[in-house]
């Protein structure tokens, strides 16, 4: 709830928002306090890895002088299994300067499936992630990339990545079991 929180105090009432599926869109949906934002799902049909294509598709959209969408800013928000499924395309945003804010729940896990196999009284069975530090990645690929993690951490590292001149990413650790 206080990620959301600070997302919510973070976004520009004329923000482009892609959010992925899984966790992070239930969190999204139950926290965050949507004023005007434009907002692109894929409305729960599965498609993990939607929210960064989806982002480099209404930033190209952003481009078009004399729009209503010229010079808004695009956020993308996913778990860290949804940003995996996409994650080479970080470099397709650098190589053409998209400023395209990533927000990356990281709970090393696939949460939405994980919660599934609970609520089922299963087992839960191969829904664990082995990840790199993500921030180090959006490094590595020529973006910014911020890892948080304490929550009074957040309000500072989502407006450094916002007013980043180009593609950024915030890895802001969470736990899986918190929806």
């Amino acid at each position: 709830a206080r990620t959301l929180a600070a997302l919510t105090r973070a976004f520009t009432e004329d923000a482009i928002l892609a959010v992925d599926v899984g966790n992070n869109t239930y969190s999204f949906g139950r926290y965050f306090e949507c004023r005007r934002q434009s907002m692109l799902m894929s409305g729960y049909l599965g498609s993990i890895g939607f929210a960064l294509p989806a982002a480099l598709g209404a930033w190209v959209a952003t481009q078009e002088p004399q729009t209503p969408w010229e010079g808004r800013k695009v956020v993308s928000i996913s778990g860290d299994g949804g940003f995996a499924q996409y994650m080479g395309e970080l470099t397709t945003a650098v190589k053409h300067g998209m400023a395209i804010t990533h927000v990356l729940l990281r709970n090393d896990e696939l949460g939405k499936i994980s919660k599934e196999q609970r609520a089922g009284a299963w087992d839960v069975w191969q829904t664990g992630l082995h990840n790199p530090s993500f921030a180090d990645y959006a490094q590595a690929c020529g973006a910014l990339g911020i890892a948080v993690r304490e929550t009074h951490e957040l309000d500072a590292a989502l407006a450094r990545a916002l007013a980043h001149d180009g593609p950024s990413l915030v890895e802001i650790a969470a736990d899986a079991e918190l929806v």
